[in-house]
């Protein structure tokens, strides 16, 4: 009878978490109250401007979303920056920085928003090196981090500005980016520079950026500027090169269709051995182009590929998405199951991948469980014909739940409008797992039933890690949040902003902290020691123009 009664009190305190402690109710008492709206309308926490912006910059592409249309996210960008830039400018010039150079290396919504700071900051002692280049090896100046950063953004301040000229700043800091580029630069972005340079002026200074011509030495900027050819190694130009030979001699009758094409692929197998092997191939430029790499498969190209899509710290240079390399995982998985490499250079793509992420076993010791949101909003994905390489929401959140899993050998559970645990097989590789949470839709975001799921099994974590976009439409995340803390035990929240909608499901506090982005910055964050709602403002603060 004793032992029944053991038994029962045992199963009850595994199912209830043990009797509520003073602690622990006056914990899910301090919940804080709704303070605003999300995008929907429904109930949901305001984020403070800074980190709104922090959030946006890290994530988000100009294009639209499930929730926000393209024009709505410009809109709401130039009111926050506006916004933040009369009271503190230079925070905002900082986190432009921080995120195009440092973060997460997103484009398109850095050009833009650098383009909307710049009447903030004009006559600013530091606005010309806001618009100057990045150094990598000291960690401080602009937010030019690639030459083409400063065309996105002359075509930005054009298209916002169309009758005026770049701005004073702009002309200063994109000259004195284009004075210190060498010869490979200059050529590679040839019409570009030449473009910049009539706007900006640079001078031709370096001696690196010298070249030959007619037995005399000349500044290769000069050489551009006088329309004399400097060629480019780039994957580009071997390309066209190639193709326009071929397409010659197929009019002039010297070869047929079918020869053509034999002479073609194997004169871009040839470009792909040399680009690669001389390290002229960008990672991204190779992902992107995996399919003409493996239709007409050569050992020397694979195996100089495998060396660079398996360099964990090129990928993370490059400003490459985890979701680059999980895409390009697909892509041979499904179109190329019958090639002889198909295996290596997925093997080659893992390899890479782990060693670009952080090692998540040594900081999150205890348990852990991920909740991922599996719900229609999450699904979307606009491509709008400007890559193959995006990815939706759910597709970048299961990768991380993935991650996370593959590592810890976390609990997950998946939610839409209802929530339930998910198993997943730990010896898979971490871009299978990620295959098998992305398939599910599970209609509208009901957050608080991921936490009554987890308080229904009465299991107890050290951590819980929110993957969402954070736009809650059915039940109370704030009630269910309350319940699991007063029933079951009170983690640390780890929630993953994967939209920057600019609300949140939860308060920022000591035991919520908000993560934005998807890439291998984010992963960095959540694996420091430093629990600190104000992380990403305070890592902000400490840039240096």
């Amino acid at each position: 009878m004793v032992m029944k009664m053991k038994e029962r009190n045992s199963q009850l305190k595994n199912v209830l978490g043990g009797m509520a402690t003073p602690e622990r109710v006056k914990e899910a008492q301090s919940v804080a109250q709704y303070d605003a709206t999300n995008q929907q309308g429904y109930q949901a926490y305001a984020l403070e401007d800074e980190l709104r912006l922090i959030g946006m910059l890290n994530t988000l592409k100009v294009e639209n979303q499930y929730h926000r249309t393209e024009n709505k996210t410009i809109e709401e960008l130039q009111a926050l920056i506006e916004r933040l830039a009369m009271k503190d400018p230079y925070f905002v010039a900082q986190a432009i920085v921080y995120s195009r150079c440092v973060g997460e290396g997103m484009r398109t919504i850095n050009h833009l928003a650098a383009v909307l700071v710049a009447p903030f900051i004009a006559g600013q002692e530091y606005a010309k090196r806001f618009y100057g280049q990045w150094n990598k090896k000291e960690q401080k100046g602009g937010c030019v981090f690639r030459v083409d950063d400063m065309v996105e953004m002359k075509d930005a301040y054009n298209a916002l500005n169309p009758k005026t000229t770049l701005s004073n700043a702009m002309k200063k800091g994109f000259a004195s980016v284009i004075e210190k580029l060498d010869t490979y630069q200059l050529a590679k972005y040839r019409k570009a520079i030449i473009d910049m340079s009539n706007l900006c002026h640079p001078k031709s200074s370096l001696s690196n950026a010298v070249i030959e011509v007619n037995g005399e030495e000349m500044k290769t900027l000069d050489a551009i500027m006088k329309g004399i050819t400097v060629s480019a190694d780039t994957w580009e130009v071997a390309q066209s090169e190639a193709g326009q030979e071929v397409a010659k001699a197929v009019r002039e009758g010297k070869i047929d269709k079918e020869a053509a094409k034999e002479i073609l692929t194997e004169a871009k197998n040839d470009n792909w051995e040399a680009l690669l092997l001389e390290g002229k191939l960008g990672i991204l430029a190779a992902l992107r182009n995996i399919r003409n790499m493996l239709k007409s498969p050569r050992q020397s190209v694979i195996d100089a590929l495998c060396k660079l899509v398996s360099d964990g710290e090129a990928i993370r240079k490059g400003k490459i998405l985890p979701s680059h390399l999980d895409i390009a995982y697909e892509i041979i998985d499904n179109e190329f199951q019958n090639c002889h490499y198909a295996d290596t250079v997925k093997n080659a793509l893992i390899t890479g991948y782990e060693l670009s992420v952080p090692n998540l076993k040594e900081v999150f010791t205890g348990k852990t469980c991920v909740l991922l949101d599996q719900s229609g909003s999450m699904t979307y994905n606009c491509y709008n014909g400007k890559s193959r390489m995006n990815a939706s929401a759910i597709k970048k959140g299961a990768l991380i739940a993935a991650t996370i899993a593959k590592a810890t050998g976390a609990d997950i559970v998946c939610f839409g409008s209802s929530a339930k645990y998910t198993k997943y097989d730990i010896n898979k590789d971490v871009f299978t797992i990620a295959r098998n949470l992305n398939k599910a839709n599970l209609g509208g975001t009901n957050i608080g039933e991921a936490f009554d799921c987890m308080r229904r099994a009465g299991k107890a974590y050290d951590r819980v890690i929110l993957i969402s976009d954070n736009e809650a439409n059915y039940g109370c995340t704030k009630s269910s949040y309350q319940r699991y803390i007063h029933d079951v035990c009170s983690p640390y929240i780890y929630a993953i902003d994967l939209c920057a909608y600019g609300t949140a499901a939860l308060k920022n506090s000591e035991k919520v902290n908000y993560y934005m982005g998807y890439g291998y910055a984010m992963f960095d964050d959540i694996a420091s020691k430093e629990f600190n709602p104000r992380m990403h403002i305070d890592k902000v603060r400490k840039i240096v123009i």
